[in-house]
């Protein structure tokens, strides 16, 4: 009682004392006008120092308390230049005058060659600022634009440490694929080994009058990255510091089933429905046991998982577990940091910009967890040598190492350990060795896991992967005269790719007491391999930029230049068998095998390509008004033969500031700025790839290529035999791909720039796109020659629109806004050598890119009667796979539609015309794609959320996703979907989504589940929360008392969530996770897709 009267008198005193305090303010009136002395409405009128203020009414007065004596208020509103007003002590009343804030009209834009005022622009051109990247958690620069720019595309093909996205600007430009040209501070560069926190701007160009001025290497789009450089603060240093802590999990469930006996039976169950015998041979009394303990989730010492018996005559271990083997492997949880640290500062003759910056990441891998860490240097320094000279120099650092234990690839052990590893089995037997062939359990001699778990178990199968990345550009400016400027640099880029993989020998244990069997093949086998492939690359450009403006209303701006580009290449590789001891690896240790030979192989490429051109770009604009840009390149490349080798690649946009215009001035007051514009231009592609998507840097020339053949070495030891092949011929005029492109656009801003919009409609024609042309005749024995013989067209729109604005709310002010894009394209092939329009052949005339032929079937057969008579009327022989042993055609089967109705199903002539009873079902793409931003700020608070998503696309899932299908693909499934039979059709469960349980349904190529079909197509649109920020920025008044100029914490997390369709049918796997892999085998399982939450603090002093 006593502690609560103490209280309450200490909140009478503190509340009286407010009240006291309060008593002496005095009251202050005014008026807020803009330059023309009209009322500016919902300006916030704030006591320097504090978060006391309040906002203006609708005839811009505003009446406040304010402190005895002297005060300063800070009067600001969106649109306007923000001023502070002093109120001396005896004052009461004041007028304050906002002038019309122009940044948003000065505002500039990187250019190819330079820089242009933003609303002079007349190319299709989005630029995004740093502020977009400071409070981002993402690994990656590419991710954290996923969904910030409207045609720029983004997708991300894994989830490991050091996984980065793929871009792509406004679709498919060419069928032979590439990515858009990346310019780091004007030299190429890779956009993912750039330290997110040095990033002042990033300019996206999209349409040929924008990026004409890079001609050859243009045509897929250019993106400029432009870093920050040190500011003058009459020699004050500013050192910025930033450091999150968090940690990372999957994206979707990792909640396997773990229960043996679910997992036995269900496997059985396909495999004899399928085989007629079972995939695990366990009796009756076996599965007893399983049943005994399938609700232990931890082991029972009165029910052991792992028991001794006699069978047939053979001591035996014998399994009965309900192990996990995810969690057994690998941490859904696991921990990541990010440190960043930069100083700037200078004065009027020298400025430095100095940043390091440290990603750890590690990995899901639990025994010996793969880690991937990344280092970032950066060190930028401008001089100004006198008033007609400048010299800068930037020069870059990137490091980066992933270090894990597996089989070459990250990827491998995890597909590998989803095959056998069946929750009955432990990893290791009581004895301590480790389980492997259980060939008295299976119906084959199969491996558990596939071995991979030892791999992971003994950690001794260590992969090294290291990058380095060295960059340096000097530039030395000259300006003679006004309005002229000459700009020469020389850049050097050294990068070289590192790869160290070690494997050893294992031994395992199949009985009690049995001997130790070595597992010396395959993942098992004693091997070391090294790779190196380093590239140096070389940049010189010389431009002189002249601008003007003349009669006060004619503004002229020149710009004529020269680059010089090439690059070279080397890979070395080298790899040795039977190492002298497993703790040590290095290629002089290669030993011997048991015949005494030398087991070795080196292998080693060249490569290079030198790139010249010679450019321009005027612009002219009359008053602001009107609006003219000419620009060209005149490029030449060393990958194709003399004589065409070279292009002009022009281009030209026009644009019309309707704003700007005397009949306009009544809608000024709201409208700051319209603009309409249109562009056309050309731009070349160089890029020609081989069969394997690799560039051709070599494309003019055929190349013969030495093998090895993989078992003979006819007589000569340990030497392998070797035979070579030639490329096949290539045609004699193979030239320029060419990219003829059309935008128009309209940029609106409104109520002072608090509303933004852009749109653009473009169309983009390639033509003479480099592929396979007429195909020779068999006697020859070579492949078609690629020739200039296919077109293209893609359409597309973009939008974005944005609003932002503040209000005072309880006397602080409140600013929230919120921005969207969303855009959309389509691709179609005009041209191709495909007369027939088979099936047989990648692209026909009038295909549009991504689109999925498949069967119609949505129903499955609810009866054994209704499934016989249909078979009787239509032939499902194309489809009857794995039937023959279960009966035939019985309910619970799916039901293919006979849309032609031929009487039969089958795929025709495989050919547009006559498909068969195929059609489009679908189509692959994520041609629709957006985004969109919510942002606040209050009383030092703020927050943002930022989501991302993309629109209808399809996937028809790969044959050995076991994700998926479960034993449909293979029944071997150790990662099988939880409760996965009561997904299957049975008597009483009819309206179940999958068929009735027969294996290799999806794996087999004549069965149902084999053919792309309507009912199993999976949409994958997706609605993703990709980012959340929550942070809180300390009071400055208090952080300047110790030294300290901002102190920011805050909470950031990636990929939180996502929406989509899919989801119904998979939890397993992440929309963008869902495609075919290269490697079939890596389809089984893969390093699933993450999420990220941190915590961080920002201090700047």
């Amino acid at each position: 009682m006593r502690f609560i009267k103490t209280i309450a008198a200490t909140l009478v005193l503190a509340a009286s004392g407010f009240i006291s305090l309060y008593a002496q303010n005095r009251a202050v009136s005014g008026k807020v006008l803009d330059a023309q002395q009209q009322p500016v409405i919902g300006a916030s009128v704030v006591i320097a120092g504090t978060r006391q203020g309040t906002v203006t009414d609708p005839d811009g007065s505003f009446m406040m308390k304010v402190p005895q004596g002297d005060v300063t208020l800070e009067v600001a509103c969106l649109g306007y230049v923000s001023v502070k007003a002093n109120v001396s002590a005896g004052a009461s009343s004041l007028v304050v005058t906002l002038e019309e804030d122009n940044m948003v009209l000065d505002e500039t834009v990187v250019v190819g060659y330079g820089t242009q005022k933003k609303v002079n622009l007349t190319g299709a051109i989005t630029s995004v600022d740093s502020k977009s990247f400071e409070n981002r958690t993402a690994h990656s620069v590419s991710t954290m634009l996923q969904g910030s720019v409207p045609g720029l595309n983004i997708s991300t093909s894994s989830g490991n440490p050091g996984s980065t996205g793929t871009l792509n600007v406004r679709g498919y430009t060419s069928i032979n694929g590439a990515e858009p040209l990346v310019l780091i501070d004007g030299a190429v560069g890779d956009i993912d080994r750039v330290n997110p926190n040095d990033i002042e701007s990033i300019s996206v160009i999209k349409d040929a009058a924008a990026a004409a001025v890079y001609g050859a290497r243009a045509a897929f789009g250019v993106i400029l990255v432009t870093t920050k450089s040190g500011k003058a603060e009459d020699g004050k240093a500013t050192v910025r510091y930033s450091g999150r802590f968090g940690w990372e999990e999957p994206t979707t469930s990792t909640d396997y089933e773990t229960r043996g006996y679910w997992s036995v039976y269900t496997h059985n169950v396909f495999r004899m429905n399928s085989e007629g015998n079972q995939y695990v041979k366990y009796d009756a009394y076996d599965m007893q046991q399983l049943l005994a303990r399938v609700n232990d989730v931890t082991e029972n010492p009165e029910r052991p998982w792992v028991v001794e018996r006699v069978v047939n005559g053979l001591n035996q271990w014998r399994y009965y577990g309900n192990y996990d083997w995810w969690h057994m492997l690998f941490n859904d949880q696991h921990p990541v940091q990010q440190h960043n640290i930069s100083i700037s500062g200078g004065g009027k003759n020298v400025k430095y910009f100095v940043s390091g910056g440290y990603d750890r990441q590690q990995g899901i891998i639990k025994q010996r967890p793969d880690v991937f860490t990344k280092y970032n240097l950066r060190s930028k320094l401008d001089f100004n040598i006198n008033k007609y000279m400048k010299f800068s120099n930037n020069t870059a650092f990137y490091s980066s190492l992933y270090d894990f234990v597996g089989v070459g690839d990250i990827q491998n052990a995890i597909a590998y350990t989803a095959s056998h590893a069946l929750p009955i089995f432990p990893m290791q037997n009581p004895d301590g060795s480790w389980v492997y062939k259980l060939k008295d359990f299976f119906n084959s001699d199969y491996a558990v896991g596939n071995g991979r778990h030892i791999v992971y178990g003994e950690a001794k199968n260590t992969n090294l992967q290291r990058k380095t990345d060295f960059s340096n550009t000097s530039e030395l400016t000259i300006t003679p005269v006004k309005g002229l400027s000459i700009v020469a640099n020389f850049t050097y880029r050294f990068h070289q790719n590192r790869n160290t993989s070690r494997t050893t020998n294992f031994t395992y244990r199949r009985y009690p007491g049995a001997e130790l069997e070595k597992y010396d093949t395959g993942a098992g086998l004693d091997q070391m391999s090294e790779s190196i492939a380093t590239y140096n690359y070389y940049a010189a450009n010389v431009f002189a930029t002249y601008e003007n403006t003349f009669a006060d209303k004619h503004h002229l701006t020149a710009m004529l230049g020269w680059n010089y580009e090439s690059q070279d290449g080397k890979t070395v590789g080298a790899s040795g068998n039977y190492l002298l001891t497993e703790n040590l690896s290095d290629l002089n240790l290669v030993g011997t095998n048991t015949d005494g030979a030398t087991v070795m192989e080196v292998t080693g490429g060249r490569s290079a390509y030198a790139l010249m051109g010679f450019f321009g770009r005027i612009n002219y604009d009359y008053a602001g008004r009107y609006l003219f840009e000419v620009s060209g390149r005149y490029d030449g490349t060393s990958r194709f033969a003399k004589g065409h080798r070279w292009g002009f690649f022009p281009s030209g946009s026009l644009g019309w500031r309707i704003s700007e215009e005397p009949f306009f001035a009544p809608a000024k007051p709201y409208v700051d700025n319209l603009k309409i514009r249109a562009s056309f231009g050309t731009l070349g592609n160089q890029v020609i790839r081989d069969s394997n998507g690799n560039i051709m840097n070599d494309a003019a020339y055929r190349t013969i290529s030495i093998h090895n053949f993989q078992y003979y070495n006819f007589g000569e030891g340990s030497t392998v035999g070797k035979y070579s092949s030639i490329s096949a011929p290539n045609s004699s005029d193979l030239t320029w791909e060419t990219s003829e492109q059309w935008n128009v656009g309209v940029d609106l801003d409104m109520f002072k720039n608090r509303l933004q919009f852009t749109g653009e409609a473009y169309i983009r024609d390639t033509k003479n796109m480099l592929t396979a042309g007429v195909e020779l005749p068999g006697v020859y024995g070579a492949e078609a020659p690629k020739q200039n013989a296919a077109d293209l067209r893609t359409k597309g729109l973009e939008f974005s629109l944005g609003w932002r604005d503040q209000f005072m709310l309880g006397g602080h002010p409140f600013g929230y806004g919120i921005k969207g894009m969303i855009s959309v394209y389509d691709s179609e092939i005009t041209k191709y050598d495909n007369k027939d329009k088979t099936f047989a052949k990648s692209f026909y005339e009038g295909m549009k890119l991504g689109e999925i032929w498949g069967f119609v079937a949505n129903d499955l057969f609810q009866s054994d009667e209704e499934a016989k008579e249909y078979a009787s009327q239509v032939d499902l022989s194309y489809v009857k796979g794995k039937l023959s042993k279960c009966g035939g055609w019985s309910a619970g089967d799916l039901k293919y539609e006979d849309i032609n109705g031929d009487g039969i199903i089958s795929i025709g002539q495989n050919n547009v015309e006559y498909p068969g009873d195929r059609k489009i079902i679908g189509n692959s793409l994520a041609r629709l794609q957006y985004g969109f931003t919510l942002s606040l700020d209050y009383f030092g608070f703020d927050v943002s959320a930022f989501f991302q998503g993309t629109g209808n696309h399809y996937w028809y899932p790969h044959v050995r996703s076991f994700a998926f299908w479960g034993p449909f693909s293979q029944p071997m499934c150790s990662y099988l979907p939880k409760d996965f039979l009561a997904n299957c059709w049975s008597e009483n469960n009819p309206d179940a989504y999958f068929p009735r349980p027969v294996a290799y349904l999806a794996y087999d190529g004549g069965a149902q589940l084999n053919k792309v079909n309507s009912r199993y197509l999976q949409n994958l649109r997706y609605l993703r929360f990709k980012n959340l920020t929550v942070g809180y920025t300390l009071p400055q008044k208090a952080t300047k008392k110790i030294g300290i100029d901002r102190i920011r914490l805050y909470f950031s997390g990636e990929n939180l969530e996502y929406w989509s369709p899919f989801k119904k049918n998979s939890i397993y796997i992440d929309p963008e996770g869902a495609f075919g892999r290269s490697n079939n085998d890596y389809n089984r399982a893969f390093y699933p897709w993450q999420k990220t939450y941190m915590f961080g603090i920002d201090v700047t002093f």
